[in-house]
């Protein structure tokens, strides 16, 4: 009965069945994928299964997992844990079918984890996204709030979410140069690009067409990699970060375009920086930052646009060198977050720097109606030659379906 009065008051979106409270009686609504809740749930009945000591509330940290990630919560009555916790599971509803695959890469004597999400129809050559997560942040739960494997579904890449290290305080995190990491000597720019030559070369992906981006500690991570491993990404989009240590006094980049997505309200990176930091270290604002970016492309002219809807003003930085570009997304009162559009507008900004855009059947960079008429005439047309990038769901055949995901990619663009 009281199960049934909690769902009626949380609201039509969650089953009864769904609806649980943790150890510390709050409320929440595991209806898996979602809700973004994690794969295992418990409720007032939590006890110390592993004997870890534990029995706390749910934090959302990402998926069920066994202290590697953060906390090992089990209950019997909904032990949904996909099994990562090394227990017998059962998954009546479903749940574990979400799960991303996790892989490993040995780099400098170190196992290194990512996970590497790839649509089930991708073209060959498919340009590849590096996905960075924050401070004490993983790579589930960069993959659980970006929500950036629906724009791959929708747009035909592959999407790889690495993990960080863990540091002297059991955080895990990139090496940009905080004030308290000045001991750490992981070589964050060698992995990330010696695992982006690794996936290039083992998934048929672009070399050409890799990008960066990132959240917080991510985003200054994406920094790093443009400042020292420019030849690998051809872009990056940082979200609520900016430059440390020596991407800031040191970085010899070469030219690439850039994008910040930053809250004018960031209570952690401050937008106006603070080069009296004693905690993180000393870093410059926004407009510094973005400046500098303006100088190493060598932009001429600028835009400002108000972005409607999105309470977000687009400074647009053009005619650089390269044809590169340098935006700022500026959200007005924006916080230290992920806006719910960052990660299709990260991707609009990467795909005007491809070098082969998937669907540009006519090569003139752009994909509008004159590549899906030209489709249609190859189709329809048996004896017209080979047309190159027509098979753009990659199922080894041209025909209405390849019509169809050239139509889905226009309206998504």
């Amino acid at each position: 009965m009281l199960l049934s009065l909690l769902s009626l008051s949380w609201g039509q979106d969650c089953d009864e069945n769904m609806l649980m409270f943790d150890c510390n009686g709050q409320y929440f609504c595991n209806n898996e994928p979602g809700f973004g809740f994690d794969c295992y749930v418990y409720n007032e009945y939590c006890e110390d299964y592993n004997g870890d000591g534990i029995t706390d509330a749910w934090v959302g940290d990402g998926w069920c997992d066994d202290g590697e990630w953060g906390y090992d919560f089990q209950c019997a009555e909904y032990s949904f844990d996909c099994g990562d916790c090394g227990d017998i599971y059962t998954d009546s509803n479903g749940y574990c079918s979400y799960l991303p695959q996790e892989f490993t890469f040995m780099y400098e004597g170190d196992m290194r984890q990512y996970i590497l999400y790839i649509p089930e129809s991708i073209p060959p050559n498919a340009p590849l996204i590096f996905l960075m997560h924050g401070f004490t942040g993983s790579a589930i739960g960069m993959y659980n709030y970006s929500g950036m494997q629906s724009v791959a579904d929708e747009n035909g890449f592959a999407v790889c979410y690495p993990d960080g290290t863990i540091d002297q305080n059991g955080d895990r995190f990139w090496n940009v140069g905080y004030n308290f990491h000045q001991n750490q000597t992981v070589d964050d720019v060698g992995f990330l690009s010696t695992l982006a030559v690794h996936l290039q070369n083992e998934y048929d992906l672009s070399s050409d067409n890799t990008f960066a981006s990132g959240m917080s500690n991510g985003a200054e991570m994406s920094y790093m990699l443009a400042c020292f491993a420019g030849d690998k990404f051809g872009a990056i989009a940082p979200v609520a970060g900016t430059m440390f240590g020596e991407s800031w006094t040191d970085c010899s980049t070469e030219q690439i375009p850039v994008l910040e997505i930053h809250g004018t309200n960031d209570n952690v990176t401050l937008w106006d920086g603070d080069l009296n930091d004693t905690y993180w270290g000393p870093y410059p604002g926004m407009n510094e930052v973005i400046e500098f970016w303006i100088g190493q492309n060598e932009c001429v002219n600028s835009e400002n646009n108000l972005l409607l809807g999105m309470n977000t003003i687009h400074h647009r930085y053009f005619n650089c060198s390269n044809n590169n570009e340098v935006w700022l997304y500026e959200v007005v009162n924006g916080g230290h977050d992920w806006p719910n559009y960052s990660s299709q507008e990260i991707w609009n900004f990467f795909t005007k720097f491809i070098d082969s855009i998937i669907g540009d059947l006519n090569y003139d960079d752009s994909i509008d109606i004159l590549d899906v008429i030209i489709l249609v005439n190859h189709i329809l047309s048996p004896a017209a030659v080979e047309l190159d990038g027509a098979d753009i769901n990659n199922d080894g055949e041209i025909n209405i379906l390849d019509v169809v995901a050239l139509v889905n990619i226009i309206l998504t663009n």
